[in-house]
């Protein structure tokens, strides 16, 4: 009886740790996860199996052991996405930039911006003839730009 409350337990375990590998695989970061807590349980796991071994593997309680092999199997995929997860942690960091409080700084890109604005509204003018004639008109209508009243 005591093996089956065992096997129940271990299964209940067991159903929950796909979930949390595929969540954690997903989140693509290692923020919320912990690395002793995922080396505290495969030590739990590889304790378990050990007394499993030292007391005698037998066909009354293998099926124990398979479960134990399980579940081992799924924290150690949880390690393995762990430090997949604090790679990409580390690539995100070196990629994003820091804010700066300089307001110097700020100052100097809104004078920036403010310049390349106005060199950009006078780059639109249209050309104007100063003699505005009949076929001067035709020619500038034909070519899209407009006479000076």
């Amino acid at each position: 009886m005591g093996g089956i409350l065992e096997t129940a337990m271990l299964i209940c375990f067991g159903c929950s740790w796909p979930i949390n590998l595929v969540k954690n695989y997903k989140c693509r970061s290692a923020k919320g996860m912990s690395l002793p807590f995922i080396l505290l349980l495969m030590v739990g796991y590889i304790a378990g199996i050990s007394a499993k071994f030292i007391l005698g593997v037998n066909v009354h309680n293998a099926y124990v052991l398979v479960v134990y092999l399980l579940n081992l199997a799924m924290v150690t995929a949880n390690l393995f996405v762990y430090f997949r997860n604090c790679a990409l942690d580390r690539k995100a960091e070196l990629c994003t930039e820091p804010e700066t409080d300089d307001t110097a700084m700020d100052l100097v890109a809104a004078s920036v911006a403010e310049q390349i604005q106005q060199r950009s509204k006078e780059r639109t003018r249209t050309l104007r003839p100063k003699a505005a004639g009949n076929a001067a008109v035709l020619d500038y209508i034909q070519w899209g730009k407009t006479i000076e009243e």
